[in-house]
């Protein structure tokens, strides 16, 4: 089987089981989480009560975060991670390799039917969030405009996430989720305190200057050391270079590796 069909069968395979599973289910509820917030600044909002944040306040300073800091590296981690590890761990890896399919199909199929879902289960609710703060100005283009640089941003840093703990799922086991963990709330958090350019190694640096440039004052201004957001098109080009480098590697090393049922490390 050539690598373009192979692809396309494992991408609808895992596509459908995954739709079905109870974890996508559960990342559903917490990416419902956020519109409460959003919705009760929103009824304070009409009530006038003053003093309280609005709404467009709460979006920006709340749930972009929670979605763009929180959500998505949580949910590229269990999925990206699980890509390989899944397979050991319920022993149906050997089905897999042994079927006359390439080996990188089983990885870039697997990631792309992950990645689509993720893009679903994010987007929904955020979708929710921003028509709730937007509805009395839904035929401003400017919102309309926003909301897809929003989407934009949230499948770029979906993509750019799973393809790191998609490596670290090929190369380690249990703890390529620790150290994804660690990766998340460590260094991507850590690095914020250093000054200079230090923050430039992080994703969530390249992330956040691909947001709207009258959101980008507000997720920078928060950081101890601030460090201007980078150009649009830098941030295109890095992030694009890293994800392809990080699937390609986890694809040559998934393909050469030999995998041990029992290992787990």
């Amino acid at each position: 089987m050539d690598f373009s069909r192979a692809f396309k069968e494992i991408f609808g395979f895992f596509f459908k089981q995954e739709l079905k599973a109870k974890r996508t289910r559960v990342f559903f509820l917490l990416s419902f989480l956020p519109i409460l917030l959003v919705l009760i600044a929103k009824i304070n909002e009409i009530r006038a009560t003053y003093g309280e944040a609005t709404s467009a306040q709460v979006f920006t300073q709340a749930v972009l975060i929670i979605y763009i800091q929180l959500l998505i590296p949580i949910l590229a981690l269990l999925f990206g991670s699980g890509i390989v590890n899944e397979e050991v761990d319920n022993k149906t890896l050997v089905f897999l390799t042994t079927s006359p399919i390439p080996k990188p199909s089983i990885i870039t199929g697997k990631f792309a039917a992950y990645v689509l879902l993720g893009i679903i289960i994010v987007n929904v609710g955020l979708f929710l969030c921003f028509l709730i703060v937007n509805i009395n100005r839904l035929g401003k283009m400017v919102h309309v405009k926003e909301f897809f640089s929003f989407v934009g941003v949230g499948i770029l840093g979906l993509v750019t996430y799973m393809a790191l703990f998609t490596l670290l799922g090929t190369l380690l086991k249990k703890a390529g989720v620790v150290l994804g963990l660690l990766f998340i709330f460590g260094w991507e958090n850590l690095v914020q305190y250093f000054p200079g350019i230090t923050q430039k190694f992080t994703v969530i640096h390249w992330i956040k200057s691909l947001l709207p440039r009258g959101f980008r004052g507000t997720v920078f201004k928060a950081l101890m050391f601030r460090l201007e957001p980078s150009s649009t098109l830098e941030s295109l080009v890095v992030l694009i270079i890293f994800v392809t480098a990080a699937l390609v590697a986890a694809s040559l090393i998934f393909k050469n590796r030999e995998y041990i049922l029992s290992e787990t490390v």
